[in-house]
């Protein structure tokens, strides 16, 4: 995938490997997320904060109970 159009569009490196990992992904937890982009799950974690107040992405809670 071509990154430049992201990159022109002022993401970070890490916003890059995150934004590419999760449309590889799809619905995911940050956890694989941190496999694939490479990056340490904080970072994920961080990123994916960025990322949802550009408006980019967003986020479900799952209930594991019942």
């Amino acid at each position: 995938m071509d990154i430049t159009i992201l990159r022109e569009l002022g993401f970070t490196e890490r916003e890059v490997k995150v934004y590419i990992s999760l449309l590889e992904l799809g619905t995911s937890t940050a956890g694989p997320i941190a496999v694939k982009s490479r990056l340490p799950q904080t970072k994920v974690y961080e990123t994916l904060g960025k990322l949802i107040d550009k408006g980019l992405v967003s986020y479900i809670v799952v209930s594991n109970e019942g």
